[in-house]
């Protein structure tokens, strides 16, 4: 079972990336590898989430400023696509995310408004002291990527609001395979767990390690 969802996740991903480096060909739009990567990662487990009925819904927040950004037109196009090619309905806060990707923000570049209090200092900090572990631990020196602090907060955030508020996901199909499989990378999200707790005295369970896991990946495999 676990090997045949590996199975059907990657052809899915596949697809997806190919739709992706298609509108980003289409609008010449110039990306690292790393940026593709994340925003791929993003849309599988976005569809993934949605065919298996466990979509996440993102807060209300001021994401929405970028729908008069520039990229916002492209990240439409692609969720449309996919939307009819997976034949599934995504979120159209999405549309948001993947234009953050498509011009290398952050979350901690726009007034991002959390319904409950997120000190925008601890969370960098929170990154920071994860990355240095991680080099100590691991020997992995993720601050060689310039890109992985984009990719991290975009998922990180959304991640630790569900923490704050008691929704944790408890359902992701791929934790098995993830933790037994992508070992290092889980470790780094245990590593980044572990900061969490020191922080918020909250931890992540298995089911949001695992996906973090994937982003962890994202990198660790460039």
């Amino acid at each position: 079972m676990v090997i045949e969802l590996n199975r059907t996740f990657d052809k899915r991903k596949s697809e997806i990336e190919n739709t992706v480096k298609e509108f980003i060909k289409k609008y010449n739009i110039d990306l690292s590898q790393t940026i593709i990567d994340n925003i791929v990662i993003h849309l599988s487990l976005c569809v993934s989430r949605e065919i298996n009925g466990s979509y996440i819904h993102t807060s209300e927040s001021q994401i929405h400023h970028l729908k008069h950004h520039e990229y916002y037109i492209v990240a439409k196009e692609i969720i449309l696509s996919l939307e009819d090619k997976f034949e599934v309905s995504i979120d159209k806060d999405q549309i948001c995310y993947i234009t953050m990707y498509l011009a290398n923000m952050n979350l901690l570049d726009i007034d991002f408004n959390f319904e409950y209090d997120l000190d925008e200092d601890i969370l960098e900090e929170i990154i920071n002291e994860t990355t240095i572990l991680i080099k100590d631990k691991l020997n992995i020196d993720l601050k060689k990527n310039n890109e992985f602090y984009t990719g991290m907060t975009l998922h990180f955030f959304p991640a630790l609001e569900r923490l704050k508020n008691n929704e944790q996901l408890t359902d992701n199909p791929l934790k098995d395979y993830i933790q037994a499989q992508h070992q290092v990378e889980f470790h780094c999200a245990e590593i980044l767990n572990e900061v969490v707790k020191k922080y918020y005295n909250e931890k992540f369970n298995e089911h949001e390690l695992a996906y973090i896991a994937l982003h962890f990946g994202t990198i660790i495999e460039r």
